[in-house]
């Protein structure tokens, strides 16, 4: 399922759509004055770093969440060039740098390598849930390419850097991906969204996303971002609610 969170380009293009990157959809609870313990991280990739790499300034998680390309032979691209509506030819804004993925990669079909893994450190609790959402702005090929993507990535994230299925965090639906434009090449840009959950909150979370690209295809990341929340099971939420009651009782009491 979560290999569905790139997309099939089968839907008509958002006309007038801005190309920016930037935080663009973040998750409804980020301004929930509910919200426990949020964190933010964001990779905008606008400058060559040392990889792996801290995130961009403004990063609010505790400790040190960083962001590592693994795949081999993934190369740092200055200018991404112009997005375009592809209807109009309208310019739509100007992306900088990105992490460039040749093909082939992996093994088409089978065996998909590992492309990048983000660590968010975290406070172990074992009353709270997390959550995390990510998105991810990107290039492909071309609208070929676009179609194909889905079934070639796979997006995960694993609680305690353990990589097995008992520390998997559980996938939630997500919303359908969203095109962005094209290159003056005819490379395909698009954005994607996708939410993890995992009880108890660990310690920390892994992001790991794996792929195969053909030869002669390429993807380049251009920005991720990965926000994160804790969430009280409903228990929880219970045994709160009961001793606030029994709080305001004991005060009307006295």
């Amino acid at each position: 399922m979560m290999r569905k969170m790139f997309f099939s380009v089968i839907v008509v293009f958002i006309s007038a759509q801005l190309a920016s990157a930037d935080y663009a959809n973040p998750p409804d609870w980020v301004n929930d004055p509910e919200t426990q313990n949020f964190t933010h991280q964001s990779w905008s990739f606008d400058t060559e770093q040392a990889n792996p790499m801290d995130p961009d300034l403004g990063a609010i998680s505790p400790g040190n969440p960083g962001f590592n390309m693994t795949v081999p032979g993934a190369t740092w691209q200055d200018d991404l060039g112009m997005v375009y509506d592809p209807y109009t030819g309208t310019p739509l804004g100007q992306r900088q740098g990105g992490w460039r993925v040749e093909g082939p990669q992996g093994t088409p079909g089978s065996v998909r390598e590992e492309w990048f893994t983000v660590d968010i450190p975290n406070v172990q609790n074992p009353n709270l849930t997390k959550e995390v959402w990510i998105e991810l702005t990107f290039l492909v090929t071309d609208l070929t390419h676009a179609n194909t993507i889905v079934n070639d990535v796979d997006l995960q994230v694993y609680a305690d850097g353990i990589i097995d299925d008992d520390h998997k965090f559980d996938a939630h639906p997500t919303p359908d991906p969203e095109p962005l434009g094209a290159s003056a090449f005819g490379e395909i840009w698009g954005r994607s969204t996708a939410t993890f959950s995992y009880f108890p909150q660990p310690g920390d979370e892994t992001v790991v996303l794996t792929g195969w690209i053909a030869d002669g295809q390429h993807v380049i990341l251009d920005q991720i971002d990965v926000d994160t929340r804790c969430i009280p099971e409903p228990t929880t939420m219970v045994l709160l609610g009961i001793g606030t009651l029994a709080l305001i009782r004991r005060r009307k009491n006295r």
